[in-house]
């Protein structure tokens, strides 16, 4: 059954991947994910989207990780704690400055679930493009996280309409 909520997964992000490949092909500009305060990402997000991009371009894949962007905690590791990053309502400046340890650790969580052909580094500014031979660069920020001219944001929300879980 986990299976096909995966394959159901992937095939949701195919849109998402269409536009990123797009952006970054066509129009010579770094694609950035800018994500809704209210929206927690789970791993499985940013492994199914690196997996996917490095299958559609045959290219290595970088995350570049801004500011402003959060990861969801993993509950069962760090008890309360998980719990109440793990929730949208925590505002971003609060967790980040007081939970930046907390943060280096989803970061390296996260960073050691991806592929061997993707990476994940904290920035404070995205990339250029560098070409079809180098690495495709995906940008992951927050509404406050500055972008540069040569960046496009793809806003991903929250759907106030309720889905179902899978």
């Amino acid at each position: 059954m986990g299976s096909v909520c995966e394959t159901s997964a992937d095939s949701r992000l195919e849109p998402l991947i269409q536009v990123l490949c797009e952006l970054e092909g066509q129009r010579g500009v770094t694609p950035v994910l800018v994500i809704d305060p209210r929206l927690v990402l789970r791993d499985e997000f940013y492994v199914s989207l690196c997996r996917q991009l490095i299958q559609r371009t045959g290219r290595h894949v970088r995350l570049d990780l801004l500011p402003d962007h959060r990861f969801a905690c993993m509950r069962g590791g760090i008890g309360w704690w998980g719990r109440l990053l793990s929730t949208p309502w925590l505002p971003a400046p609060l967790a980040s400055t007081i939970l930046t340890p907390l943060r280096k650790l989803s970061v390296r969580r996260v960073a050691s679930r991806l592929p061997a052909e993707a990476r994940l580094e904290s920035t404070v500014a995205v990339s250029r493009p560098g070409g079809a031979l180098r690495e495709l660069v995906v940008g992951l920020a927050g509404p406050r996280d500055e972008l540069p001219r040569f960046a496009q944001e793809i806003i991903l929300g929250v759907d106030p309409t309720p889905q179902p879980a899978c």
